[in-house]
């Protein structure tokens, strides 16, 4: 067999990744480099930074599914998945999440520096924390964020801890967190975009718009809080309602992001504007090429270039 592994490992294509970084609060790009890294099973396989305008390229990347994250020093600040074929074009386009109403920076807090940001006698315990979820102990390391938020930490720890209990199962305790994270700082943007996540997977509309409702009257140009509403709105089908607001979502992030291209092309289909709706369609997957292989998706394509205006 040894004999003929150099062959079939010589199969494996190599392809190019193309995208870009934008930032959620204005469309534009980061105010300074990004580093982008590509990950299989949580090591690092490519790394690129960013140059003009956000912009990234990896080169013979080997076909396959890889975690793609943006950070700066060690601050991880966004991570999703992308799908990398040869042959095909393959592009994404990565957005840094606004983290506060009213903030002109970006970025998600590490654990190491939500330990910094803490008094003294909370940074021993979340440091050892990062440590436990980092070797999958989550239930140790849920009892010390737990011993944090009860001894008064700072939002981002009840957030965190909200992540760590969905990591656990433990949904209602995470939407409590979540919850407790936005009495705790209202401007604090994350913890109402991971709560809204939540409604939105279990189909809650009513609790999902009250979210994004909730936070949009502190940041009415809230992208995601936008979304989160067109998602809500279409879901009890107030289709003009929802296209409004997907509408804004778009113009808030200057066409850069593909969420609000397919909410648009759901709303349009809905509506029966069938050429509106393939041209989200196409504009989405232009953004994020990998979402052509997921099941859904392809679902989706099928009911749009399939859809006939009303007679």
């Amino acid at each position: 067999m040894a004999v003929f592994l150099p062959l079939l490992m010589a199969t494996v294509q190599a392809a190019t990744l193309e995208g870009y970084v934008f930032r959620e609060m204005d469309g534009g790009p980061p105010r300074r480099p990004v580093t982008v890294e590509l990950l299989v099973e949580g090591s690092v396989r490519y790394r690129q930074t960013t140059g003009a305008g956000g912009a990234f390229t990896f080169t013979s990347v080997r076909e396959g599914q890889y975690a793609i994250q943006a950070r700066f020093a060690e601050f991880i600040i966004v991570r999703d998945t992308v799908g990398v074929v040869s042959g095909e074009k393959n592009f994404i386009a990565v957005m840094l999440p606004k983290r506060r109403a009213g903030m002109s920076t970006f970025g998600t807090v590490s654990a190491r520096a939500l330990a910094a940001r803490s008094d003294a006698g909370m940074q021993k315990e979340l440091r050892q924390a990062a440590l436990l979820v980092a070797s999958h102990d989550f239930d140790r390391a849920a009892q010390l964020y737990e011993q944090a938020v009860a001894q008064g930490a700072l939002a981002d720890v009840s957030d965190a801890l909200g992540l760590l209990y969905q990591r656990m199962g433990r949904k209602a305790d995470a939407y409590r967190a979540f919850q407790q994270a936005i009495e705790r700082d209202p401007k604090y943007l994350l913890a109402y975009a991971h709560l809204g996540a939540a409604y939105l997977e279990i189909g809650q509309l009513k609790e999902l718009a009250a979210v994004a409702n909730r936070a949009l009257a502190i940041d009415p140009n809230w992208l995601t809080g936008r979304l989160y509403l067109g998602e809500a709105q279409a879901g009890t089908g107030d289709l003009n309602a929802a296209a409004r607001s997907a509408e804004t979502a778009a113009g808030l992030a200057k066409g850069k992001a593909p969420a609000p291209e397919l909410l648009l092309a759901k709303i349009r289909w809905a509506q029966r504007d069938c050429a509106a709706a393939r041209g989200h369609m196409d504009r989405y997957l232009e953004l994020n090429t990998s979402a052509r292989r997921l099941p859904e998706v392809r679902k989706s394509l099928d009911i749009v270039r399939a859809c006939k205006p009303r007679q």
